[in-house]
């Protein structure tokens, strides 16, 4: 096939990325978000606002600002919306679901361990399993799932509206903290005179 041409349509990216801190700030962090957890989720959607989290919101702001710019998006400025914590265990599970009202989604591993189950994006294309040949193994042009590994440190950008879930937590003593966030661009939206126009 080398003198066939291969275009990627309608792509969707998932954007991956590293932020470590030393272990005592680790350490801060999960206390912090436990406390929280304990006293029924208190602030618990604001995590973005508290100084513990502040160096984690800027990386996360100026890699949304590079992710516009490749994207070539008009935008007077970014922010985050939301930022929480969740805390899953034995038997845990998180459902499929999306970030709705918002244009940029993520999360970020504050804990995890090497038997963590992964999160799970769902093929956005509604059309995509009408007609499915046996697979002879999986990749990432057959599958309906895309899993990416839970591992501290790690962190995924995402559209907002792409689907993913958190399979059940199946092995007991495991326990996965994740912190994750929406992100909504400032700026005008739509073609001008498009009556689908708007300013936010």
């Amino acid at each position: 096939m080398d003198d066939v041409k291969i275009y990627e349509c309608f792509p969707t990216l998932v954007y991956e990325f590293k932020f470590e801190q030393a272990i005592a700030e680790q350490e801060q962090m999960i206390t912090y978000v436990k406390d929280l957890d304990d006293k029924g989720g208190y602030k618990r959607n604001i995590l973005h606002e508290d100084i513990i989290f502040s160096a984690l919101s800027n990386y996360i702001i100026m890699l949304c600002e590079e992710i516009m710019d490749k994207y070539d998006y008009e935008y007077d400025s970014l922010e985050i919306s939301n930022m929480w914590a969740n805390i899953l265990g034995y038997g845990s599970i998180h459902a499929p679901h999306t970030h709705s009202n918002n244009l940029l989604s993520g999360v970020w591993y504050l804990k995890a361990s090497d038997i963590s189950v992964p999160m799970q994006f769902l093929d956005p294309r509604a059309q995509s399993n009408v007609l499915v040949p046996r697979r002879k193994k999986n990749n990432w042009y057959n599958n309906s799932t895309i899993n990416f590994d839970s591992v501290y440190g790690t962190g995924f950008i995402f559209p907002a509206w792409l689907e993913h879930w958190v399979p059940q937590m199946t092995v007991a003593g495991d326990e996965r903290i994740s912190v994750s966030w929406n992100v909504i661009a400032h700026g005008k939206y739509g073609d001008t005179h498009s009556l689908q126009n708007a300013d936010f």
